[in-house]
């Protein structure tokens, strides 16, 4: 029996009585004065995760905390995934400290028997509970491999979801956009009148071009390139300059690389199959701040009935990217055009 096995295929056909459950114990949790208290949970979490850590030396990407059922499971036992992609098992000793935290955050559900047993995952931006029950009979002990196999965090399969991703993303990439500047500028020029703005000048913008190659793979679009040479903002509005562009990019990148293809993808909604059904893609790069995590983007990955360049609406209250104008041209034209005020985000965010 081992207490650290190796993440391996081999893992899978591992039963419960393969794993040695080393005994530990969580030294760190302070008396608990507020029974009730909301954070209690992730006090609880937190000790346990530290004590993982320091015992093997390894910082902890997931840990299964499965609790007592009196028939199955009699202990408190944690299936750790460590960040060296090993598998550590261990059981809590269970001291008075210990029993009073678990009491106070393992309130049962009004239809949940209180003998059964609640598996709950741990990360440090994750904490979430689950009846054992929700797995097929007996799978915890007599497939005890398999089950772990389902719960493998992604920091293990990295390479896999990266390369699921790629082989998803790359048809579509298309980063060479037809435009004509001057039409672009003449619209803008005409926007600025119109609404009577106050634009920001242009300024040399190497430095973030160079941070988006960096993070990118891939250089900064000349459409945008050319279109911020025309500006670096405009005041009262939501257009964005070069280096909040780059900073909203990365930040939908960091979503991008930590979800699965599954995650993003959406075979639910419906876009006229002019946008990816996705939620997020790097080949979105957004220029206009809708607020409230929206945002207006230009497309570089369209799907099969795009355009390269189409502008799309995507962010935090869409599920996938919408079609909001066939390009940047037609887009600043019909900003121009629109009777509303530029400067009212209310309308920006319903229009």
């Amino acid at each position: 029996m081992k207490t650290i096995v190796d993440y391996t295929d081999l893992v899978k056909d591992m039963k419960w009585e393969d794993f040695n459950f080393e005994t530990i114990s969580i030294n760190t949790l302070p008396k608990l004065d507020n029974p009730t208290h909301y954070k209690n949970s992730f006090i609880f979490r937190d000790a346990l995760l530290q004590a993982i850590k320091d015992h093997f030396n390894q910082a902890v990407f997931k840990l299964l905390f499965i609790t007592p059922d009196q028939s199955l499971t009699r202990k408190f036992y944690g299936i750790a995934f460590l960040d060296n992609k090993t598998i550590a098992t261990v059981n809590f000793k269970v001291t008075p400290t210990f029993k009073t935290w678990f009491d106070a955050i393992d309130k049962k559900d009004k239809h949940q028997q209180t003998d059964s047993s609640n598996i709950y995952s741990f990360a440090d931006n994750l904490f979430s509970k689950q009846p054992s029950s929700n797995y097929d009979k007996e799978l915890i002990i007599k497939n005890t491999g398999e089950f772990i196999m389902h719960q493998i965090p992604n920091q293990f399969i990295a390479e896999q979801l990266t390369k699921e991703k790629t082989d998803f993303i790359t048809p579509y990439i298309e980063l060479d956009v037809t435009y004509n500047l001057d039409d672009i500028k003449t619209s803008f020029e005409t926007l600025v009148a119109k609404k009577n703005l106050i634009v920001t000048p242009a300024k040399n913008n190497d430095t973030a071009y160079a941070k988006f190659k960096n993070e990118a793979g891939f250089d900064f679009p000349e459409i945008l390139k050319s279109f911020l040479t025309l500006h670096n903002g405009i005041k009262n509005t939501a257009f964005m300059s070069a280096e909040q562009i780059v900073l909203e990019w990365v930040n939908w990148k960091m979503i991008y690389d930590d979800w699965t293809q599954g995650d993003l993808l959406d075979n639910y909604s419906t876009n006229e199959g002019k946008a990816l059904l996705m939620y997020t893609t790097p080949y979105w790069i957004p220029f206009f701040d809708l607020q409230n995590g929206n945002f207006l983007a230009m497309d570089f990955a369209p799907n099969t009935k795009g355009v390269p360049g189409q502008i799309i609406r995507f962010g935090a209250d869409q599920e996938i990217g919408y079609i909001e104008d066939k390009n940047l041209n037609s887009f600043l034209l019909n900003l121009a055009n629109d009777q509303s005020d530029i400067e009212d985000f209310e309308w920006l965010q319903t229009n």
